[in-house]
């Protein structure tokens, strides 16, 4: 595709998202843009919950078709089948499904790196302080370099679990999925990613990789609402597994109250717990679709990938700028420091340039995000920004 259709495509795409309108959106690490078809979807939903109250049969039976819909259209984008993906609220879920799902023993041991974000940290810390387990933290830097090596050096015959994220969220490196679960399949080793910064944003065909557990949200690169998410839990991880919270969602049969015999459901949605909102399922449902439909999976990919470099380039060449993100293995993300301006600061300073961005704490640095409906103009209003605050110094 030509930079002139790119650009006619961007714009098609803008105005389906009105809130890329209203400034330089670079945010969606936190919260992607929602689509309006996506809004009213879910509208139309509520409307119906209205109107018709939500106790008739049609209502369990709609609900029910919308969480298959949802779980087709994320099976879609991972090339995986539906049977694997469950639903949930949030990343933390699915990495609380992964982790405390093994039977755990004292003097276990799993390893995580230094660059996870607390909903893989914590319940790894959990697991540790629950179980006896011994944590190894893999020191990983800005995630270039040998990153397998480095994870590998810590692996024991005792090790069950290694933690990792596929797109790190601080510094925004991806990290060699594929490698890591190769090296850990060797050792017999379960892996659990974080890929809250990589769905949507990274290319993945998850039964290729191996991944046994992979957890993500809906509101980031995937452009749903708050409240929505899945993990993926492959074929070998759901013999090994369990269910952590059980409900009724997660019963796949009769049960017996003589020895609390059970059937779960089948696949991956016995990890689902009981009710959910149907409404935020559709919106989520309808914003995957809208991405693998209407922009499409690999113009989305391509174009987050461009606009990151992009962002890089333009970020280290300013003065005072000192770039985090390793460019040999970035997508979206790109972490940077400005000399002289704690990164709080920068973030609130360039929000009254109408550039939106956010800061964290580990590492210490502001953060931009390159979604599919950015364009150079909006990097360009950033890098201009910056230039100004810095003379403003």
């Amino acid at each position: 595709m030509s930079a002139v259709e790119d650009q006619a495509k961007s714009a098609m795409i803008r105005e389906a998202m009105p809130a890329t309108l209203q400034y330089a959106y670079l945010n969606t690490g936190t919260f992607g843009p929602l689509p309006r078809v996506a809004i009213e979807a879910m509208q139309a939903y509520q409307a119906d919950e209205l109107n018709s109250g939500r106790i008739l049969r049609d209502g369990y039976i709609r609900a029910a078709e919308t969480k298959d819909r949802a779980r087709a259209a994320l099976a879609r984008l991972f090339n995986c089948s539906p049977a694997n993906i469950a639903l949930t609220r949030h990343t933390t879920d699915g990495m609380n499904i992964g982790i405390f799902g093994l039977n755990w023993r004292s003097g276990d041991e799993l390893i995580i790196s230094d660059l996870e974000h607390p909903g893989g940290q914590l319940p790894a810390y959990n697991v540790a302080r629950r179980f006896g387990v011994t944590l190894r933290v893999a020191r990983l830097g800005n995630g270039s370099g040998d990153v397998v090596g480095r994870i590998e050096r810590l692996v024991t015959p005792r090790t069950r679990m290694i933690v990792i994220s596929h797109l790190t969220w601080g510094t925004g490196a991806v990290l060699p999925l594929a490698d890591i679960v190769e090296m850990a399949h060797r050792h017999h080793i379960l892996v659990v990613v974080d890929a809250a910064q990589s769905a949507g944003s990274v290319p993945i065909d998850l039964p290729a990789t191996g991944v046994d557990v992979y957890a993500f949200p809906g509101q980031k690169w995937l452009c749903g609402p708050e409240g929505t998410g899945g993990v993926y839990v492959s074929d070998e991880a759901l013999d090994v597994i369990q269910p952590t919270i059980m409900g009724y969602a997660s019963m796949g049969g009769p049960m017996d109250h003589h020895g609390g015999y059970f059937i779960p459901a089948p696949g991956a949605r016995r990890y689902e717990v009981g009710g959910a909102n149907a409404p935020q399922i559709m919106g989520m449902a309808t914003s995957v679709e809208f991405i693998l439909d209407t922009v499409g999976l690999d113009w989305a990919y391509r174009r987050i990938a461009q606009l990151g470099r992009y962002a890089w380039d333009r970020l280290a060449a300013i003065d005072g700028v000192n770039v985090i993100t390793p460019k040999e293995c970035m997508a979206g993300l790109v972490s940077f420091t400005v000399d002289g301006i704690e990164p709080p600061d920068v973030v609130e300073r360039l929000a009254e340039y109408g550039v939106i961005i956010r800061h964290l704490n580990t590492p210490t640095c502001a953060r931009v995000s390159t979604g599919f409906y950015n364009n150079e103009e909006d990097i360009d209003r950033l890098a201009a920004a910056l230039e100004e605050i810095r003379r403003a110094e």
